[in-house]
């Protein structure tokens, strides 16, 4: 009987964790007790009483928002899931009163940390969306959502609670503040991310040329530092001119039709079908031609000095 009686105490007044609510375990008796005296718990957590004698789990108030009576009881368990933070003393009717502190406890419920937003990694991607982004913080947990603009994020994970893996959803072109919200509580970050289109190239000036010669790039979302390759080569050198055209030097590569793909800092890119490498031409010469220059190289040779 001893065993069991101190077997359901130590179950008591071990916290339990149901979804993301917490159940708090408090044991009534054996002697003139609460124990433990005082549990801090979240909004939403339960905290349960189970009676090990004849007491009472009374709170000391009868209005407000925790209010709670589980009148005399010898045996079994009572409960009452807190939903407002704030400190909320108790006591057994039978052997205390309000205020007392002979048989007397306490629920502090806590209101839940407000997560905090300072950065996204990285700042910008593809308005079709996809990017993989990595949200930096503080009092993130598993519950936290993220939005963009105010589209949901998907593939939500806080593997931290300064860390929140996600994926961006599509969104127009632009820039974007990105919310994250935790237990009711939203932290924001204005500008955090900008949201582009893949560049488009539709025409290039001349659409033939010869390595070395400087290119014009028309078309549209060209970021600075974007990169041009011509069928797969690099161009030694690209000149950003604004978001619509681009100067690129082609690069030594053999002749004949080259794809132009433009690919922006963020990896996304546009590309062209209508450029073709060009060569030097040199002339045929005919056998005839070729007979005679011979000859003329070999009467070079053979003429006595002068």
């Amino acid at each position: 009987m001893r065993r069991a009686m101190w077997f359901a105490i130590a179950v008591a007044i071990v916290p339990m964790v149901s979804g993301f609510a917490a159940t708090v375990g408090v044991s009534v008796g054996p002697g003139l007790s609460f124990s433990p005296p005082t549990v801090t718990v979240a909004p939403g957590d339960t905290v349960v009483w189970t009676f090990l004698s004849f007491h009472s789990s009374t709170s000391d108030v009868q209005t407000g928002p925790e209010v709670w009576n589980s009148g005399l009881m010898f045996s079994g368990t009572f409960s009452h899931t807190f939903t407002t933070p704030g400190t909320y003393p108790y006591y057994c009717s039978l052997h205390s009163f309000p205020g007392g502190t002979f048989m007397n406890g306490s629920v502090q419920v806590q209101a839940a940390a407000v997560p905090t937003l300072t950065s996204v990694s990285p700042t910008s991607g593809s308005s079709s969306g996809g990017t993989a982004v990595t949200l930096t913080g503080t009092n993130f947990d598993s519950t936290c959502t993220v939005d963009f603009g105010g589209a949901a994020a998907t593939g939500v994970s806080a593997p931290s609670a300064t860390t929140i893996n996600a994926t961006t959803p599509p969104h127009a072109a632009g820039t974007v503040t990105v919310g994250v919200t935790c237990g009711g509580s939203t932290a924001t970050l204005t500008n955090g991310f900008t949201f582009n289109d893949a560049p488009s190239v539709t025409s290039v000036t001349p659409t033939s040329a010869l390595p070395g010669s400087t290119i014009t790039i028309t078309g549209s979302g060209f970021q600075s530092g974007a990169t041009v390759t011509f069928g797969g080569t690099a161009s030694p050198t690209v000149t950003f001119v604004n978001a619509t055209a681009l100067q690129a030097v082609v690069p030594n590569i053999a002749s004949g039709a080259a794809t132009i793909v433009v690919t922006n800092p963020d990896a996304l890119s546009g590309s062209f079908t209508g450029f073709t490498l060009t060569s030097i031409a040199i002339p045929m010469l005919s056998t005839e031609l070729l007979l005679l220059l011979g000859l003329a190289l070999v009467l070079v040779a053979i003429r006595p000095p002068q």
